[in-house]
């Protein structure tokens, strides 16, 4: 790889904004709790908005494949540096995306590597597996990088606890997800010499 991946929560992500090439912000819609750069010239960046869900849930604004094919195009263009992803806690939505970027530039044949890649830059990482199928099916790797991730997670008690409770939180708890219904949300694209965003629809 040219450049370095790596992955943050909210807050280091603000304090360390400026010292990535490009970044990725994934926030919660309708809660702008993600991070914007004020001046230019600044890192080349791109903003998305959806739910941490990890099944598919129509009343909700979860995420797309759009989504995640938008943030690989992104760091097509931005190939060399680092390349900061970032959400609210630096968990579950950033490291799948971050996975899905990981793999693309290692190429086919190399998913167990790039997942531990993955976890030597965030090894507290759990992606969202809603995500991670999505990047596995827009990077062709017919199952392969879900398969590395289920490895981790199958030889780690930890990680399936993580996950079994997550989920039950998921469906006990629908008031978590505060604007149910909400149609995809469009991406926010920031050129590096200003602030005023270009939007790309997700479908």
């Amino acid at each position: 790889m040219n450049g370095s991946v790596v992955v943050k929560a909210l807050g280091p992500a603000r304090r360390h904004k400026r010292k990535a090439a490009a970044v990725v912000t994934v926030e919660d819609p309708g809660r702008r709790n993600g991070l914007r750069f004020h001046s230019s010239p600044h890192p080349d960046h791109i903003v998305l908005r959806f739910e941490d869900v990890d099944v598919v849930d129509e009343s909700v604004a979860m995420p797309r494949p759009g989504h995640v094919d938008a943030v690989l195009r992104f760091a097509r263009e931005n190939p060399e540096g680092t390349l900061l992803v970032h959400c609210k806690a630096g968990i579950a939505r950033s490291t799948a995306l971050a996975l899905a970027v990981i793999a693309d530039r290692l190429g086919p044949g190399r998913e167990r590597e790039a997942v531990a890649e993955l976890l030597s830059v965030r090894p507290q990482a759990a992606p969202n597996l809603l995500m991670l199928g999505f990047a596995d099916d827009l990077l062709e790797r017919s199952g392969r990088l879900v398969e590395a991730w289920d490895a981790v997670e199958n030889s780690d008690p930890e990680y399936a606890e993580h996950r079994r409770q997550k989920l039950d939180i998921l469906h006990k708890r629908p008031d978590l997800f505060a604007r149910a219904g909400e149609a995809p949300l469009p991406a926010l694209r920031f050129r590096r010499q200003t602030t005023r965003p270009e939007m790309i629809r997700i479908d």
